[in-house]
């Protein structure tokens, strides 16, 4: 286990933090871009850190941060997550749980393998598994790039950590850049007949700020202050399933040399195990979901930071022109899943479903919602609430997949990696058709 977030590395995120918030209120064209706060902050943090100007007293394992802000961000996920009943993601959210599957382990198995061709016959001294790291960073984002970034490092790659987070962190861009062309498109084409521009948000949300007539509170006082405060509470189960993932990971993968279970997975698993026996003791009824998932959005905003502070610019310079071939082939891959795939599958609002789906598959889920807002303010389409269903029984196939790819590229098992996703896909397309399809329909007649 590492040592921990240092003091010192803390204070220096949390001070760029603050002045990128700041320089974001402040700046209109970066408001106009939709560049994160945490996005700006690491730029800052790669630019004035050992990669470039060396002017920040980052400790020496500063790099090793990203790593457990990944295990405390899934450990308080799996705190913050239900499993739906397979009857609810049927009626509900069938169609759109498909597009998922199929979408993720698609652009996974056409990473590696376009990666692949790549490192064969026109990059030879590139390690086969280098296809792996655009969708770690595509559609994972940071903590899933860092996941991999560590196998690969464990198994003796190093530039796949660097690799991955770079992908992670031109994907936000790519995300927001090409989904404005998309929704500028999607007018032309009469999909859409309206969406929110810039110059018509208000104010605050331009800014990234909430008006003070619309805020809310974070979370709920579930325990009386008098014996504890609520939110030491809820950070004490963080911190305990953050502990126990890694205690578990290296337990696992003690069996066997060969195998390396990463902490995501433990974390992640643990927060539900912990979930489901406070459920069964009653005791959720003292626990605020908002707490964890606030838990997990500020691991998520320091692990961006530290991901991006901690990118290698002689690495990419190594391999730039491999990694913009193999940018473009995704984005077009990607294009090809929500312009031809999801009309087919989604039906009903599937633009909508695929513009958001375009922003999770290429940067992160809140670019997604950013893209979503702009095209329906008003969330008619409950794109979210069909996509809260569908992430959990989904996750399960993101935890495999994100922990075995790797593995897998990077020891030859090329083609075994392409007949399992292959596999799993033609499944979930008979699921799709002959189960929640006939569902739906019923549902539909009923009605």
């Amino acid at each position: 286990m590492p040592k921990g977030l240092m003091l010192t590395d803390l204070a220096i995120a949390g001070l760029l933090l603050i002045l990128a918030k700041v320089i974001r209120v402040h700046a209109p064209l970066l408001q106009r871009m939709y560049i994160p706060s945490a996005v700006l902050a690491g730029l800052f943090g790669l630019i004035f850190g050992p990669a470039l100007l060396d002017v920040l007293p980052w400790t020496d394992t500063f790099t090793a941060n990203a790593s457990l802000l990944t295990a405390a961000l899934f450990s308080a996920l799996g705190l913050a997550t239900d499993v739906p009943s397979p009857k609810t993601v049927a009626q509900r959210a069938g169609s759109l749980w498909a597009f998922n599957q199929i979408a993720s382990v698609s652009q996974w198995l056409f990473a590696a393998m376009f990666g692949l061709v790549l490192t064969t016959f026109f990059w030879p001294e590139i390690n086969p598994g280098f296809g792996v790291t655009m969708s770690a960073g595509f559609m994972g984002g940071h903590g899933s790039a860092s996941v991999v970034g560590e196998i690969f490092t464990g198994l003796g790659w190093e530039d796949g950590f660097t690799l991955g987070l770079t992908f992670a962190t031109v994907g936000i861009f790519i995300s927001i850049s090409v989904g404005m062309l998309m929704l500028q498109f999607a007018l032309k084409m009469g999909w859409i007949r309206s969406f929110t521009t810039f110059d018509s948000m208000d104010e605050h949300e331009r800014k990234g700020l909430v008006k003070p007539d619309d805020q809310e509170p974070v979370m709920k006082d579930t325990m009386s202050s008098l014996s504890v405060d609520s939110f030491a509470i809820h950070a004490a189960l963080v911190v305990v399933v953050t502990a126990f993932s890694y205690v578990a990971a290296n337990y696992l993968s003690s069996f066997h040399d060969k195998v390396q279970i990463p902490t995501f997975v433990t974390g992640f698993l643990g927060g539900m195990l912990v979930r489901i026996i406070a459920k069964q003791t009653k005791a959720s009824r003292y626990l605020c979901d908002g707490a964890f998932k606030h838990a997990a959005g500020i691991s998520t905003d320091y692990l961006i930071i530290f991901g991006i502070s901690a990118i290698k610019i002689t690495v990419l310079a190594q391999y730039l022109m491999p990694m913009v071939v193999l940018a473009i082939g995704g984005i077009a891959f990607t294009l090809w899943l929500i312009f031809w795939v999801a009309p087919r599958i989604m039906g009903e609002d599937w633009f909508e479903k695929g513009i958001f789906s375009w922003g999770w598959l290429t940067g992160t889920v809140a670019m997604g919602i950013a893209l979503l807002r702009i095209v329906d303010p008003k969330m008619r389409s409950k794109v979210l609430d069909d996509y809260a269903i569908a992430y959990v029984p989904g996750s399960i196939t993101d935890i495999f997949i994100i922990s075995l790819m790797p593995i897998a590229m990077y020891n030859g098992m090329h083609w075994q990696a392409l007949g399992v996703g292959l596999g799993y896909i033609a499944i979930v397309l008979f699921v799709w058709r002959f189960i929640f399809k006939r569902n739906s329909s019923a549902l539909t007649h009923e009605s």
